[in-house]
C-alpha cells in the first residue's frame, strides 16, 4: 500500500509534462500560423503593386528585406547564355523538371533570372530542350525572389544545381551582384519561344 501515494506522483508528474509539453505545441503552431499570415499579407500586398525599377527597389550586394520579396519590377540589360544553369528537382503541375536560371547583366549589376520551367527528357538528370534567352537588350519585368540555402552541387551534371543559393550567385566574378533572382513574368523582345513561365505565388 505504500507504494500507491509514489505511483500517483508519477502519474501526476507526467500529466504535468504532458500538459506543458501541448501548450508549447500549441503556441509554437499558433506562432507560425501568426507567422505565414504575415507573410501572405506580404506576398499579396507586394505581387498587387506596380512594377517600379529595379535600382529603386534594391541594390546589388545588399540582402533582400523580406519586405520586398514578391515585389514586381523592371529591368533592362543582356542575357548571358553562357553561364544559364538549370536548377533541379523542381515540379510544375505534378512534372518533374527544371527551373532556367539565366543571369541578366544590366548596367548597376547582375541579377539572375527564372525564365521559366523545362520538363525533365529521358530521365531526372537529363532536361529537356531549353528555349534560349531573347538576344541583344532586352527589357524585363518579374518578380523578386529570395535565396535559398546552400546545398552540395558534388556529382551533379554539369551547370546543374539544387537550389538558388548566395555560392550560385554571386561565384567568382567581380561583378556587383543582386542578393536575389528574379521571377521572369514578361521580356521585351519576346522570344519566339519560352520555357513554361512559373505560376503566381500560393497564398
Amino acid at each position: 500500500m505504500k507504494a500507491q501515494p509514489a505511483r500517483w506522483i508519477v502519474v501526476t508528474a507526467f500529466a504535468l509534462l504532458a500538459s506543458t509539453a501541448c501548450i508549447f505545441l500549441a503556441r509554437w503552431q499558433l506562432n507560425r500560423l501568426h507567422g505565414r499570415n504575415d507573410a501572405n499579407r506580404i506576398i499579396t500586398s507586394n505581387y498587387d503593386q506596380p512594377a517600379t525599377p529595379l535600382t529603386r527597389t534594391v541594390h546589388p550586394g545588399e540582402p533582400l528585406d523580406t519586405r520586398t520579396t514578391w515585389r514586381a519590377v523592371t529591368a533592362q540589360g543582356t542575357y548571358d547564355q553562357s553561364d544559364e544553369l538549370l536548377v533541379r528537382k523542381r515540379s510544375l503541375n505534378e512534372s518533374t523538371g527544371y527551373w532556367v536560371l539565366t543571369p541578366l547583366d544590366t548596367s548597376s549589376g547582375r541579377i539572375w533570372a527564372v525564365r521559366g520551367w523545362i520538363r525533365a527528357g529521358a530521365d531526372a538528370r537529363t532536361p529537356s530542350l531549353t528555349p534560349a534567352p531573347p538576344a541583344g537588350l532586352v527589357s524585363v519585368t518579374g518578380y523578386l525572389r529570395g535565396l535559398e540555402r546552400t546545398t552540395d552541387t558534388q556529382g551533379l551534371p554539369d551547370r546543374q544545381i539544387q537550389t538558388i543559393s548566395p555560392s550560385v550567385i554571386n561565384g567568382s566574378r567581380s561583378t556587383p551582384t543582386y542578393q536575389a533572382w528574379l521571377q521572369v513574368a514578361t521580356e521585351d523582345p519576346a522570344p519566339k519561344t519560352t520555357p513554361t513561365r512559373l505560376p503566381n505565388p500560393d497564398v
